[in-house]
């Protein structure tokens, strides 16, 4: 099957105006393996470049694995919430998944796009408690992610991002979900808040340097090579409409 999604241009460009779990792992100082890295200037342009660039509805199409992974999402929640089922009893938590949504809260520069909360999506009246993350990879990355130790576990700081913006969230869940298994098709991954205590105070760390650097950063002052800079050009929508128009190609 060739799988296929469109996402929300309004959730797109919501997401430009804060970091995001994306933005931050390429800003975190520390490598996979836990080394301490140096994330200079070059390293926040390049997130600050995606804020920059105007979206449009070619941007919210996504193809092969990625399109299946959120295809997946409801499906693994469902799965979740029957193993919950069989582990809790009856006082079981209840997942709802929730689809191009940003949380953000007023102040902050992080936000985050959960895949599933203890609450109805979108209801302003409720406060989460937990949230779940659904990654449906390949068979491969499948198993080696599921027996990783957690604190090795990359997904991890996509939920300590959704922690550190919100204080009620005590506890989440790493959902691995592959129907296409014989066996295992479904891990679930409980973290804490406590596990994850040195991953929020690093984002906290990088939420901060953001702020600094949108501030007083190099976009603030000229370039240091003087190179002149200007709004002018156009669009590239308009541009390709005029290529498509003087070169007879019907869109």
């Amino acid at each position: 099957m060739n799988w296929e999604h469109k996402c929300s241009l309004d959730w797109l460009k919501e997401r430009q105006r804060y970091l995001t779990a994306s933005d931050i792992k390429s800003l975190l100082p520390v490598t996979k393996t836990g080394r301490k890295r140096e994330v200079g200037n070059q390293e926040y342009l390049k997130v600050m470049a995606s804020k920059m660039v105007t979206l449009t509805e070619e941007d919210c199409m996504s193809y092969g694995a990625m399109a299946r992974g959120h295809i997946m999402e409801p499906y693994a929640i469902d799965a979740l919430n029957t193993m919950l089922v069989e582990l809790q009893g009856e006082k079981h938590e209840t997942f709802y998944w929730w689809d191009d949504l940003l949380v953000a809260r007023h102040g902050r520069a992080i936000a985050f796009s959960p895949d599933a909360m203890d609450i109805p999506m979108g209801d302003p009246t409720l406060v989460p408690h937990a949230i779940a993350e659904v990654k449906s990879y390949d068979a491969a990355r499948h198993l080696s992610t599921a027996y990783l130790p957690k604190d090795q576990i990359e997904e991890r700081w996509q939920l300590a991002t959704a922690m550190a913006l919100c204080d009620s969230i005590d506890h989440a869940y790493l959902v691995l979900f592959n129907p296409k298994m014989k066996y295992r098709k479904t891990f679930v991954i409980r973290y804490d808040r406590i596990d994850l205590k040195s991953e929020i105070d690093t984002i906290f760390e990088v939420e901060q340097n953001w702020k600094e650097f949108r501030e007083h950063g190099p976009l603030v002052v000229k370039p240091l090579n003087g190179a002149i800079y200007s709004h002018h050009g156009g669009s590239e929508e308009t541009i390709m409409r005029e290529f498509e128009q003087s070169h007879g190609i019907n869109p």
